[in-house]
């Protein structure tokens, strides 16, 4: 492939990330509203679910968010019953939070119709290429993770 081809693949691939995640943010938006979430706390609902129980420190790491932010959406999703404070059993000083199930089934209702496209989509693809989509994902999940915030 030249140069010229690449660099338009790649500035191409550039676009459509960035439309599949608008897209993402945008229906995730949505269900955020169905439910009475900020979008934020809505992000921290699925970070609990993917991560398991976690101190609030480690969730502040994971969103980038401060400590008091963390705390003070952690209040929010506590009062709505959507999270589970207990204490941690390897640190009598610090608490583990937890999505509660019940309440995470009934968010994870609203996204049943797209789930259900997603699957069928990736049924269509052999499985070499589902696990070439799978790395890639897992190598732009850490390059975000890790990547530098450039300065203006």
């Amino acid at each position: 492939m030249s140069t010229e081809n690449r660099l338009a693949l790649h500035a191409d691939l550039v676009g459509q990330i960035r439309r599949f995640i608008a897209g993402t943010i945008l229906f995730n938006q949505k269900v955020a509203d169905r439910v009475g979430l900020h979008l934020t706390d809505m992000q921290c609902v699925n970070l609990l679910d993917l991560l398991g129980p976690v101190t609030p420190g480690r969730l502040a790491e994971c969103t980038g968010l401060t400590t008091g932010g963390v705390t003070v959406m952690l209040d929010r999703l506590e009062k709505a019953g959507i999270v589970k404070r207990e204490p941690n059993p390897n640190d009598r000083r610090s608490v583990l939070d937890r999505v509660n199930p019940k309440k995470l089934r009934k968010i994870n209702a609203l996204y049943g119709g797209i789930n259900k496209q997603l699957e069928a989509f990736f049924s269509e693809f052999p499985e070499a290429e589902l696990r070439a989509v799978a790395h890639f994902f897992s190598r732009m999940n850490a390059i975000r993770r890790d990547g530098p915030l450039e300065s203006e």
